[in-house]
């Protein structure tokens, strides 16, 4: 494999050569540019499609403050998980936005134990270089409860069974904004993106805020019965509603090799502002609290003139705490993408909108 590997890196570095003119071979922006073009560029109307297979993670914490616990019953952790042959997408990319659609499912008979998942996922970002706008759509359907063996010791060492919650659904929907410090030089996209290419490395102050919503649904109660009795008014809780308006700061950086292979990353946080409402089954609850959220992604791949293919790591997580039960939901994500920037003419309809003010804010 380190074999491969290296006749790989080094067949892909010999054919940079022939890419690294790229003031000569790339169509850049027309108009004026306002950032350093030694430092990254831009690939001008190609319409760019990338395929990707994925791995992803969701958790959910559960933990009561109400009353002493000597029997360790008081943390709950509820998860999915979706390996590399059960999830893909498809990411399409054309001047300053970007669309990409993923599906995954994680059959019972290869599950081990742990049910069934469904994730799906839908996300539009708009921006270039300056700002960036992230809008996204997460679902998990199906969850199992990593702690079982803590309340229910003697059926999971006979059965090797989790246990289940099938009809357990989670939703988020997240509008994220970006604005970075050194977009002159830096090139969030070229990374995390499709259009850009960083030629040196660079880094930036990252400053924004995000608005969401995050939904978990249940048919029945998700404490499990064994622990129920330590949750007091929260034993029957089978769902969370969270509004949420959050401000963040953080910082990103890229570091740059032959002007083609690269390694990046950034990590943003911020306190966030939450209103939630608790399903407690029998009533409702309505809590305004302020909570903390925050990312952190990696990446690291290839980005030829054409040709490209990125690595990449995103944790995502938000806290829901308060004086009697707390709830932290944490993502994790891997993404394994390879894609090709196809010349194309500007459509005429879109040169119209070029025109238009609302191309020029964005």
């Amino acid at each position: 494999m380190q074999k491969f590997l290296f006749i790989f890196f080094i067949l892909f570095t010999t054919a940079i050569s022939a890419q690294t003119n790229t003031d000569a071979q790339v169509v850049i922006e027309k108009k004026a540019r306002k950032w350093d073009t030694l430092k990254y560029q831009k690939f001008e109307r190609a319409l760019i499609v990338g395929l990707y297979q994925q791995y992803r993670t969701f958790n959910i914490d559960f933990e009561q403050t109400i009353n002493r616990d000597t029997l360790n019953l008081s943390s709950h952790t509820y998860s999915t998980e979706i390996d590399f042959s059960g999830a893909g997408g498809i990411v399409i990319n054309y001047d300053k936005f970007q669309l990409s659609i993923s599906q995954g499912i994680n059959p019972p008979s290869t599950a081990g134990g742990k049910g069934h998942t469904n994730v799906f996922g839908l996300g539009l970002s708009v921006g270039d270089n300056r700002w960036v706008s992230e809008t996204y759509f997460k679902r998990f359907k199906g969850f199992y409860n990593s702690t079982t063996p803590n309340f229910d010791s003697s059926n999971y060492n006979q059965t090797k069974q989790y246990y289940l919650q099938p009809s357990m659904v989670t939703s988020l929907f997240m509008t994220r904004f970006m604005r970075f410090r050194n977009h002159e030089k830096y090139s969030y996209k070229a990374g995390f993106g499709c259009n850009y290419r960083q030629l040196k490395s660079a880094a930036s102050f990252i400053w924004g805020g995000s608005f969401s919503v995050f939904d978990l649904k249940n048919d029945s109660a998700i404490i499990p019965q064994k622990a129920r009795f330590l949750y007091n008014d929260y034993s029957n809780m089978k769902g969370i509603r969270s509004v949420n308006l959050s401000a963040n700061i953080g910082i990103a950086a890229t570091i740059v090799i032959f002007k083609a292979w690269f390694i990046g990353g950034y990590f943003t946080i911020g306190p966030e502002q939450q209103w939630r409402n608790y399903n407690l089954t029998t009533s409702y609850r309505t809590i305004s609290y302020i909570g903390w959220s925050g990312t952190g992604r990696v990446s690291f791949g290839l980005n030829m003139k054409r040709f490209y293919m990125i690595w990449a790591i995103a944790r995502d997580y938000n806290v829901y705490n308060s004086t009697k039960v707390s709830a932290t939901t944490s993502s994790y994500t891997a993404n394994t993408t390879f894609g090709w920037r196809f010349k194309n003419k500007t459509p005429k309809f879109y040169e119209k909108f070029m025109k238009t003010k609302i191309y020029s804010y964005l």
